[in-house]
Order: structure tokens, then sequence, then C-alpha cells
């Protein structure tokens, strides 16, 4: 069964929740359902529809997150794209490039590492993309926090019903 996109009061995304969990938000009375899934579920009194989208009931405070530093999470970044030539590549023939190289002080963070396809990284070896006449597509900052930030892949994904919810 599918999972559902649990929203805050305010609608902002909140996480992905399993149709137990929904179900159980629900019948709490602590969240309330958007869009129902077009599969239902049967107890041996009652049938629900499940849900797809469901916002809580009262505001959950939620504190700042940052996006875990991982080679996955720069691919799903650049949008597993090449930022040098530009090419899409799946996660295996893909390598992060420091963009000041390391052998030249630079460091391991979201603002200095970017996507790059084995050819482009041997091309540009230990130099700056200027000095290897390789401007990137795209300047590496820190990706915002979002629901699908921990691994849930990329919007297009997930349900449409979701679409409509999601801030990107």
């Amino acid at each position: 069964m599918d999972p559902a996109l649990l929203l805050n009061a305010s609608y902002e995304p909140l996480s992905i929740v399993t149709w137990k969990k929904a179900i159980t938000l629900l019948l709490l009375g602590k969240a309330e359902m958007l869009v129902a899934q077009s599969r239902k579920i049967r107890s041996a009194t009652e049938t629900f529809d499940l849900p797809s989208v469901l916002r809580l009931q009262r505001r959950v405070k939620v504190p700042h997150r940052r996006v875990h530093f991982s080679r996955s999470n720069v691919y799903r970044r650049d949008n597993y794209r090449c930022q040098y030539c530009g090419e899409r590549f799946s996660a295996s023939l893909l390598t992060f490039d420091h963009v000041l190289p390391r052998s030249r002080g630079g460091d391991t963070t979201w603002s200095n590492i970017v996507t790059s396809c084995q050819p482009c990284n041997r091309t540009k070896c230990s130099r700056t993309p200027a000095e290897a006449g390789m401007p990137l597509l795209n300047t590496p900052t820190e990706p915002r926090w979002w629901p699908f930030s921990a691994g849930a892949g990329n919007v297009d994904e997930h349900p449409d019903d979701w679409k409509p919810y999601l801030w990107i």
C-alpha cells in the first residue's frame, strides 16, 4: 500500500508516513484527510479510504533541519547532471569533484563539491574550473531541507496528488 504525505497544520510538508500511521492519525483525530487514494482498506466492521495527503490539526514546531552531506545528496542536488558537460548519468557513472581541489586546500563542503562524470573529472584533474576551461553550470550551495532530502527521491517520482503541496 502506498504511503501518504503528511503536512503540518500550516500546509508545509513534514514527512512521508506509512498508510498505517496515516490511518492512526485520522482515527485519533490528529489529522484530516485532504486527498484520498483510490484504494480502500477494510476492518471487520468498516471500510476506510486510504489517505494520499493529510494535514495535522495542530501545528507542530519543526526545528531548522539541514540536509546530510553525502554523495547521493550531492547527486540529487545536481539532478544527476555533470556540472561541467551537462549530461545526466546514473549514480554508478558519477563521481563528485572538488571545485577547489583538495590538493590546493579545498574542503569537502556543499559549496566546494559538484557532481561530475568520470571523463570530466579526469580532464579537470587538480585544477580549478577556470584553469581547466570548464565553467560550472551551477554554483554549488547547500540544498534546502525538504521531506524527501533524506532519500525519498525526486518530486517527479511521487504521486500527482502530492505535487500541489510540495514547494520546490
